[in-house]
C-alpha cells in the first residue's frame, strides 16, 4: 500500500477521520495526503493602514488552514496535502484517481435526509471511488 486519502474541512469530526488516516498509513507505511475542498474561490481586498492593502480569498485561507493540519498530523513515510475546488466527494475521488491511491479515509458525520446513515460526503465516496473506502466512526 502505497497511498492513504483523507479529507478534511476544518472540523472536528474531519480531524478526527484525518487522525484515523494518519494512523493507517503509519501502520502500512503508506504517504498520507489531505485534500480540503472548497466552494468557488472568492476573493477579498483587506485595506490595511498606510496604503497597503492585500488580497485574501478562500483558496488562500484553505491553504493556511491545511497547512496548519498537517503540522498536526503525521502520517507515515510523507504527509503531502492539495486544496481543490468543487464537490468534497468528487475532489476526493479526482484526488484518488489522480494519485492511484490505495484507500480514502472519510468520517461518518451524520447529516439530515438520504445520506443520514453514512453522511452526504461517505455516501457518495463510496459510489464513486476507484479504490477501497475506510469509514471512520466520527459521530
Amino acid at each position: 500500500m502505497e497511498t492513504v486519502i483523507a479529507g478534511v474541512d476544518g472540523s472536528e469530526t474531519a480531524l478526527e477521520a484525518a487522525r484515523a488516516a494518519a494512523d493507517l498509513s503509519k501502520r502500512l507505511g503508506a504517504n498520507l495526503h489531505l485534500v480540503m475542498a472548497i466552494g468557488r474561490t472568492q476573493q477579498q481586498t483587506v485595506r490595511g493602514g498606510g496604503g497597503e492593502s492585500w488580497t485574501i480569498n478562500s483558496f488562500t485561507a484553505a491553504e493556511q488552514k491545511l497547512s496548519g493540519l498537517v503540522g498536526q498530523i503525521r502520517g507515515g513515510p510523507g504527509v503531502t496535502s492539495a486544496v481543490v475546488e468543487g464537490d468534497p466527494a468528487k475532489c476526493l475521488v479526482a484526488e484518488a484517481e489522480r494519485l492511484d491511491a490505495d484507500v480514502i479515509v472519510v468520517g461518518n458525520r451524520r447529516v439530515h435526509g438520504p445520506g443520514r446513515v453514512l453522511g452526504a460526503v461517505a455516501l457518495e465516496v463510496v459510489r464513486r471511488s476507484p479504490c477501497a473506502v475506510y469509514i471512520v466512526k466520527t459521530t
